[in-house]
């Protein structure tokens, strides 16, 4: 692996400093450090100059390029929306890519015979997973309407989501996060949650005008 693993900030601070030239570092641009937190420097004193930014997106590249690089940088960004730091890729030496591009390209036909079976555990494991996230939801609401709890499970588990299902807590099958999951389905499917939105009111003021309704049919549910 490579000797030092550094991270690189986009940073969306307003007043940071390079620890070596004592330079400001405009928000936005590149500053070198553990985190936002600590004392780094800016791009120019760092030792990055000259190194290339690999994409992320293929795994086997990322690890491999990382190996054969004698430093390598993870380059992060804030995501304003998400209010979280997230990966942009990697810097590392041009010959450490062109290794691994190599070793990509020997062994291809290799790995793309391993992701297919492992795509298909994936899939039957997130089938079964849903199913057993439904058969907790109708545990905790036996009164729902009939396979209800299907058309939750599908939609709170969904992969990718960033949905309630797929958080660690509903995989441990907390009832908090199934309560959640009911939820928020009854306010998109038994009240008229969404069409409120065309009179011009906020989502604050809309989810507190339908709680009465959400938690009636809630109690109806839960029997």
């Amino acid at each position: 692996m490579a000797t030092i693993a550094q991270n690189i900030f986009l940073t969306k601070k307003e007043k940071l400093r390079c620890m070596t030239c004592g330079k400001h570092i405009p928000k936005g641009k590149s500053f070198v450090a553990e985190s936002e937190n600590h004392k780094g420097t800016c791009f120019s004193c760092s030792p990055f100059i000259g190194y290339v930014m690999l994409p992320p997106g293929n795994v086997a590249m990322t690890r491999r390029s990382k190996k054969h690089s004698t430093l390598c940088a993870v380059v992060l960004a804030w995501n304003q929306r998400r209010k979280r730091y997230e990966r942009q890729g990697q810097l590392v030496e041009e010959i450490a890519i062109e290794k691994a591009r190599l070793e990509c390209e020997n062994d291809q036909a290799a790995r793309n015979e391993k992701n297919k079976k492992a795509a298909v555990i994936r899939e039957v494991k997130d089938r079964e997973y849903k199913i057993t996230f439904a058969k907790a939801i109708r545990k905790r609401y036996p009164n729902c309407p009939v396979k209800r709890e299907f058309a939750i499970a599908a939609h709170a588990c969904e992969k990718y989501s960033g949905r309630v299902g797929r958080t660690a807590d509903a995989k441990q099958f907390d009832s908090k996060m199934i309560d959640l999951a009911v939820e928020a389905h009854i306010r998109h499917a038994e009240t008229d949650y969404d069409t409120r939105f065309r009179q011009g009111k906020g989502k604050r003021e809309i989810r507190s005008e339908v709680k009465y309704d959400i938690n009636h049919i809630l109690r109806q549910w839960r029997g």
